[in-house]
């Protein structure tokens, strides 16, 4: 047992644990909402420790920041989502052959699934409209989106991106003078999240999954 359970902590320090199957609209919710938490706050947290250099212990002392960060946080979590759930939608559409009002509907059911819960008052600094607007932007994006291009590209990326740039708790200064290594740092942790789940969906489960969706 004692063996057992040191080779699955080596396996989870390499990043070698086996990945979620994407198979049904609870798997790629779920999935949603953890890959949206992991890059909205290492990339945001390990932006502002490396900014900060070593004050960054002294930023927890200080109350004010401490409620911007967590603000900032929950706005670039929301985006995530967005953008995720679009992406999902746009490899539908690719692979499932949906429609792009059915894609666009996928996207804005599992933006709502994640941002509209009862666990919502978790998010104790922002207002929770905040969510909801969130979702709206959602259904105005997938009402435009060219969905062929989206899946295979980081096209339905930009609204994370943007939300980093916008809450970010630095001056306006650093970011405009940080902003390509922003934007860059995000985009990398993007790219390896598109391809599992270009790897890992299964889009024939997903379709079935869907259908007794739309047929409740």
């Amino acid at each position: 047992m004692r063996m057992m359970n040191l080779l699955l902590t080596l396996r989870n320090k390499l990043g070698l644990q086996p990945r979620p199957a994407l198979n049904s609209l609870p798997s790629v919710v779920d999935f949603t909402a953890k890959q949206s938490a992991f890059v909205s706050q290492t990339t945001l947290f390990g932006y502002i420790k490396t900014r900060a250099g070593t004050s960054w212990p002294k930023l927890f002392e200080d109350d004010t920041y401490l409620v911007s960060l967590r603000t900032a946080r929950s706005h670039f979590f929301a985006a995530c989502v967005s953008d995720l759930s679009l992406f999902f939608a746009a490899r539908m559409f690719r692979d499932g052959q949906l429609s792009a009002e059915q894609a666009g509907e996928l996207a804005v059911r599992i933006a709502q699934q994640v941002l509209i819960t009862p666990d919502i008052d978790k998010h104790e600094d922002i207002d929770p409209d905040a969510f909801q607007d969130v979702v709206n932007r959602t259904r105005q994006r997938a009402s435009v989106m060219p969905w062929a291009e989206a899946a295979t590209s980081a096209l339905a990326f930009q609204s994370s991106s943007d939300a980093f740039m916008r809450w970010a708790p630095v001056t306006d200064e650093f970011k405009a003078s940080d902003e390509e290594i922003m934007r860059n740092s995000l985009h990398m942790r993007w790219i390896g999240i598109r391809r599992d789940i270009k790897e890992t969906l299964q889009v024939e489960a997903m379709k079935y999954d869907l259908h007794l969706i739309s047929a409740s």
